[in-house]
């Protein structure tokens, strides 16, 4: 029989904070990380409200010199993010007891180190030279984040790269988890991160309409931070940002053996496909892939307490993955507490669903639901989405929803570590 999978450690970085305890106190009081930035300027960029890490600089840790080379923020960002999430577990204190060849690392990403290739084109251009950084190479591949996450925490077990668009991070722990309950490694440390600001991607997401784009007179004028607006009448498109989320997983048997501290159990997940439409929702395979991962973690409908839901703030998706939750939960779906902490950070594409799968950590441990803010009430769209401040909630059991663009879709279930969830 698969052994119980546990998250024994957690760690975020995002435009809210340096830390997942500075992102959770954000996330609670109803903050936003969104702004205008100089940075984005009109002259190269269609959308110059975004969700930016601040002083990267400051949790980025010197002696790792193979990072500096690199040079790609999506790399200092996923480091940060495992680093965290390795500590917090404890495992950092471990050393010897830990069987590094048992310790699998899986992290992804959507556009991985374009940043870097980005300013070497350009440093190429400006000094007409045909040379670049040999470093270039290595840093724009995905899975570097994780080959450096080995080479840093000295961890030799299997490693994977997911690459499933905005649905990365969610993969990423998924796939971490079948390992363990596979039996071909005890931990697993799972994520992903991402920066992709270009003018290319930025615009290209703009031109395409998914990102945000405000109208004349819209809220967002005077106050950029209520651009993102998942779920509300006004919502317009999604905001970018940047971040990484990391979960460190176990199973049953390594916590036991290493004295490990569950923060939650990982009960079911599932993963599918659309197979419809390169960039639209389509509602009946979201639909199979909710049912799916309730049948998979052995959990009724009614027995889940909160939804955190993908709520990018476009009107497809937010409309559709309404529906999904009418057509799953019937009766009940309005009694659901469902919100979207993309109106506060913004939506870090292949790192939204890690750093969400970590707020989910946060939701079981306090029992307060985070709010969807910047939220004006929508008549099509009628669920309880927790507007604009935090709610204190009996949670039990979370599902975490995430859906990429190809049509990739995966669904985590998390329940308390105390078996109360199952």
């Amino acid at each position: 029989m698969p052994e119980r999978i546990y998250v024994v450690g957690h760690g975020a970085i995002t435009c809210l904070g340096l830390d997942m305890d500075e992102t959770w106190r954000g996330l609670i009081a109803g903050k936003s990380g969104l702004r205008r930035q100089p940075t984005l300027g009109r002259d190269q960029f269609l959308q110059d409200v975004a969700g930016v890490v601040d002083d990267l600089a400051a949790v980025s840790r010197t002696e790792d010199r193979e990072l500096t080379r690199l040079s790609a923020r999506f790399l200092t960002l996923s480091m940060a993010a495992a680093r965290a999430a390795w500590a917090d577990a404890g495992l950092d204190r471990l050393g010897d007891r830990i069987d590094a060849d048992r310790a699998a690392v899986v992290v992804g990403s959507a556009f991985g180190g374009l940043d870097f290739l980005e300013a070497q084109q350009a440093r190429a251009r400006k000094r007409q030279d045909l040379s670049v950084s040999p470093f270039l190479v290595p840093g724009l591949l995905i899975n570097q984040a994780g080959g450096q996450i080995s080479q840093q925490l000295k961890l030799y077990g299997p490693g994977m790269a997911p690459a499933n668009a905005c649905a990365s991070g969610g993969h990423a722990i998924i796939f971490g988890a079948m390992l363990l309950k596979a039996g071909d490694a005890d931990l697993a440390l799972c994520g992903a991160g991402e920066s992709a600001f270009m003018p290319a991607i930025v615009n290209g997401f703009y031109t395409m309409k998914a990102l945000f784009g405000a109208k004349a007179g819209d809220r967002s004028e005077n106050d950029p931070s209520a651009a993102s607006r998942p779920f509300s009448r006004d919502r317009s498109g999604f905001v970018m940002s940047e971040g990484a989320g990391m979960i460190a997983l176990a199973t049953a048997s390594a916590v036991e053996r290493l004295g490990l501290k569950p923060q939650a159990e990982l009960l079911g997940y599932a993963l599918n496909s659309d197979g419809s439409h390169m960039t639209m929702p389509n509602q009946e395979r979201i639909t199979r892939c909710v049912g799916q991962a309730l049948r998979n973690a052995g959990v009724q409908p009614d027995s889940v307490d909160y939804y955190n839901a993908h709520g990018t703030s476009t009107q497809a998706n937010d409309a559709t993955e309404t529906k999904v939750l009418k057509e799953v939960f019937g009766d009940r779906a309005g009694k659901l507490l469902v919100s979207s902490i993309k109106g506060a950070l913004g939506h870090s594409l292949g790192a939204a669903s890690a750093i969400e799968a970590a707020a989910c950590v946060r939701v079981l441990s306090d029992q307060i639901v985070p709010p969807t803010i910047n939220y004006l009430a929508d008549p099509e769209l009628d669920l309880d989405y927790v507007p604009n401040q935090a709610r204190e909630a009996r949670v039990r059991t979370i599902l975490s929803a995430s859906f990429g663009f190809g049509g990739t879709n995966n669904v985590l279930v998390f329940g308390r570590a105390d078996g109360s969830g199952s």
